[in-house]
């Protein structure tokens, strides 16, 4: 059995998970400004002389790239202050299924888990594979 998380755990996964929350703010900003700088250069190159747009494939391609590493980003963010909201509840750390404390290590690389190592193996076994 994996004795539960003290206190100083708690605070180091704290400090990690701000670090880390700060870190995606700061790349969702840059993607987003990147977002806006990109649509600004794309809608001056669809025009032509007569100020009609024309449809660049390439340009819309990349455009939902970026889209969708910025949704991305946000994903785990959010992710991450639901951890980060987690960490004052007396549950935090037990794995969902069986109630056993989830694994500091485990928990410092994704301090979203919300299952122990064997439990989230046997889910992931019991999950259809889509093809």
């Amino acid at each position: 059995m994996t004795p539960r998380l003290n206190a100083t755990q708690i605070q180091q996964l704290r400090e990690e998970l701000l670090r880390r929350q700060r870190e995606l703010e700061r790349e969702l900003d840059e993607q987003l400004g990147a977002l806006s700088r990109v649509e600004h250069a794309r809608e001056a190159l669809l025009q032509d002389g007569d100020g009609n747009s024309q449809r660049e494939p390439a340009l819309d391609a990349s455009r939902e790239v970026d889209l969708a590493r910025s949704d991305q980003t946000l994903q785990s963010l959010r992710e991450l202050i639901a951890a980060l909201g987690a960490l004052d509840h007396e549950d935090f750390g037990l794995c969902q299924d069986c109630g056993e404390a989830i694994a500091f290590a485990r928990l410092q690389a994704s301090p979203s888990s919300r299952r122990c190592l064997q439990c989230q193996a046997q889910h992931e076994g019991a999950q259809p594979h889509l093809h």
